[in-house]
């Protein structure tokens, strides 16, 4: 298999960012191998190293975000810059994961872990040729709230939406939950 034909493989399959692993069982070859390809994809500048065992086909840092650590999906300030909402690039690509938190400076994406129980209210969007996973407004929101930020004020959101959203926060118990249930109330109010 030629270098070029691999990266042609790689990019048509949907995804842009790979470990050693996902590499292997996508050209159907030994993880040694992948290896090597991964080197050379790298040594070609067709490809990049955003952490170790982990190549990348694409600069975007969104898709990277959503990539990089699975499952997350883009939230916060950054999903509402996505959803054109904010007209301000964050600093930060914020992301919420079920896996362990993960601050990665040097790329410039922060992953906040949550429990699976409001691990929900995102979807795929298409993006360079490939995807993202972005939490909807309301969602964005109510996580921002979790995790102790103020939302903006401008926001038109959902109330319906934000209030069945919610619901699912109050299934936690935690200060953090409490917190949202509270913000929740005194919107409505």
């Amino acid at each position: 298999m030629h270098l070029h034909e691999i990266r042609e493989a790689l990019e048509s399959s949907g995804r842009l960012v790979f470990d050693v692993k996902q590499l292997s069982i996508l050209l159907g070859v030994p993880r040694s191998h992948a290896k090597v390809y991964a080197a050379r994809l790298v040594s070609k500048n067709w490809a990049w190293r955003p952490r170790r065992g982990i190549i990348a086909l694409t600069e975007d840092e969104f898709v990277l975000a959503t990539q990089l650590v699975e499952p997350s999906y883009i939230s916060m300030h950054s999903a509402l810059y996505l959803h054109g909402i904010l007209d301000q690039v964050p600093a930060f690509i914020e992301c919420v994961t079920t896996r362990q938190s993960l601050n990665l400076r040097e790329i410039g994406i922060c992953y906040r872990r949550i429990s699976p129980v409001i691990f929900f209210g995102y979807s795929r969007l298409d993006r360079q040729k490939s995807y993202v996973h972005v939490a909807a407004p309301e969602k964005a929101v109510l996580d921002m709230v979790y995790f102790g930020y103020q939302p903006p004020n401008d926001v038109e959101l959902d109330l319906n939406m934000l209030r069945r959203m919610a619901d699912s926060f109050s299934l936690l118990d935690s200060p953090r939950a409490r917190r949202v249930a509270r913000w929740v109330r005194k919107l409505a109010d």
